[in-house]
């Protein structure tokens, strides 16, 4: 799946840099709930050109919101920070809003936290079957050559985080145990001691 320029696409920057995927997802849902749109590819960016590093969110919609400027105001709400539409001179918005829109028009950054496929996956899946049934177009081994037949396991939760590079969305993974590949970032990277703490 490459990314597209004439896809709709709105920027957003949420006033809480630390905002879980989960949160950021609902909050999305919220705002696009009865608008005649929804969010089908949802990624995270981080905007460096200021001094203090700041999250982005770019989101990608299935259509035109029946009313697009009530829509992104209540999108604005739930991120609590500003939300620019692609296409605009919205001179006002600049910072991690804009960076988002305009990497993830062009493909060339972003955390995919949401993708076409993305709900249909749990387990384990074959890299073939994979990028079949998700907007994932590559599934990049480090340290380990990664073919059609090698197994991902995605996890009871199916979490994967694909990323754009190159207007293409790649999965990176390493091998695991058993032989499969796992995704690079895992969804509870800070459990230790069997999940106690």
């Amino acid at each position: 799946m490459t990314a597209s320029l004439t896809a709709l696409w709105w920027g957003g920057a949420p006033a809480d840099d630390q905002i879980a995927d989960a949160h950021l997802l609902a909050a999305v849902d919220e705002a696009l709930s009865g608008s005649g749109a929804e969010a089908e590819l949802v990624c995270t960016h981080v905007d460096s050109s200021a001094p203090a590093p700041r999250v982005g969110v770019s989101v990608r919609l299935t259509g035109e919101p029946a009313d697009p400027a009530a829509t992104r105001s209540a999108l604005a709400r739930a991120l609590a920070g500003p939300v620019v539409a692609g296409g605009t001179e919205d001179a006002e918005v600049a910072g991690a809003a804009r960076t988002a829109l305009r990497e993830a028009g062009a493909g060339e950054a972003g955390r995919a936290i949401r993708f076409p496929g993305s709900a249909s996956i749990t387990g384990r899946v074959s890299v073939a079957d994979l990028i079949a049934a998700t907007a994932i177009d590559q599934v990049v081994g480090i340290g380990v050559e990664s073919a059609g037949t090698d197994v991902v396991d995605t996890g009871p939760n199916g979490f994967l985080r694909p990323r754009f590079s190159g207007g293409r969305l790649a999965l990176l993974v390493e091998r695991a145990a058993g032989g499969v590949l796992q995704p690079f970032e895992i969804e509870n990277p800070h459990e230790c001691c069997e999940g106690g703490h």
